[in-house]
């Protein structure tokens, strides 16, 4: 994500200041903390889903107990930072003066350790090649690490075992990217419930976080493209068709996009024009934009979660898919949920369980 204040519009030409390097080691430390502790929640998660005796959690004894977490806090930073990377160093090739990528750290509570990063930058564009090339570099820097994660992710899951029933349940949506990968990465010809491991959340949030900059609103990532396509007039009429669509999707879907919203409005919608606003793209820059439309389509989540609250162990039938083997998503968390158990060649029985983990199930005909 990269920001600019309207104050910062008619600065003189770009020009090199010293960077923040403290500020930046600073949240990368205080990130790399937060996200090492989710990410051993993560992994005691994956393995009471794997079968394994569930063992003392009253507490951390010290820093030996968060290492576990390691593979999943370098993965989502490594993401995390890639994406905010590509921003910066196109903004070093072009002499626009930015700041280092600076990593957001988040509260304990929250699932993944981290709300993202942020650079800003602090110089306006010469250009519409410029504001193109700083906006599409960071979706497409972060997707090349987002691809191995998930593979790799996806092929350490195990087949889920669910502990006890009962409890809260949290689904979490599943990109589109995701699913074509489970088809090639995940075993079919029998029944299997996937107990996600701890990379593969690591790349789900770094789907989730380039959706979400992707969508052509404001200054996001996707808000510099559609700028940069089509000026200040059609950037206007996407911003607020797609702020529009973002309210429903926060009242329908998913309240954070509600939030996120407000927090865009608050930020402005306005989109600072470059020095030289006119001068169409060339073929090459068109075929880039395809491909970030592309990547949004592949990892914008509609509903990132929905909560079901607390029920005691239910059933209920689903009917399952016809002809060769498919998968249906039927559930994700790292709380209590529900586990699909294969009942027939003409439905699935759902049941509430502990699980952790995103949980899907493969139907293959019997």
């Amino acid at each position: 994500m990269t920001e600019r204040s309207p104050q910062d519009e008619n600065l003189p030409a770009p020009e090199t200041e010293k960077p923040r390097f403290r500020l930046a080691l600073l949240l990368l430390l205080v990130t790399f903390t937060t996200t090492l502790w989710a990410g051993s929640i993560w992994h005691l998660s994956f393995m009471l889903g794997s079968g394994h005796s569930s063992p003392d959690t009253a507490g951390f004894a010290g820093w030996p107990d968060l290492l576990p977490g390691l593979p999943y806090s370098i993965a989502v930073l490594a993401i995390l930072l890639a994406h905010e990377m590509g921003h910066y160093l196109t903004c070093r090739y072009y002499r626009i003066r930015a700041t280092l990528p600076y990593a957001i750290p988040a509260p304990i509570p929250f699932p993944f350790g981290t709300l993202g990063a942020v650079i800003r930058i602090k110089s306006p564009f010469r250009d519409r090649r410029e504001l193109f090339d700083v906006g599409i570099a960071g979706p497409l820097a972060g997707f090349v690490l987002i691809v191995p994660a998930l593979i790799i992710g996806l092929g350490y899951s195990t087949d889920y075992i669910p502990p006890s029933p009962g409890g809260t349940t949290y689904e979490f949506g599943e990109p589109l990217l995701f699913r074509l990968a489970a088809e090639l990465f995940v075993p079919a010809g029998e029944d299997w419930n996937i107990n996600l491991h701890p990379i593969g959340w690591a790349a789900w949030f770094g789907m989730l976080a380039t959706g979400m900059n992707l969508l052509p609103i404001g200054q996001l990532d996707g808000g510099h493209i559609v700028y940069a396509l089509w000026g200040r007039r059609g950037h206007r009429a996407v911003s607020y068709a797609a702020l529009g669509g973002l309210v429903a999707l926060g009242i329908w879907c998913f309240f954070g996009y509600l939030c996120f919203a407000v927090i865009l409005v608050f930020m402005g919608l306005k989109h600072p024009p470059p020095s030289v606003p006119d001068g169409p793209l060339d073929r090459r820059r068109i075929l880039a934009a395809v491909a970030g439309l592309l990547l949004l389509v592949l990892t914008f989540i509609p509903a990132p979660v929905t909560v079901r609250g607390e029920s005691p162990a239910s059933t209920e039938t689903v009917p399952a898919p016809a002809g060769q083997g498919a998968i249906r998503v039927h559930t994700g968390s790292m709380c209590p949920n529900r586990n699909a158990v294969r009942r027939d060649a003409g439905t699935v029985e759902c049941r509430d369980d502990f699980c952790h983990g995103l949980v899907r199930i493969i139907d293959a005909p019997l």
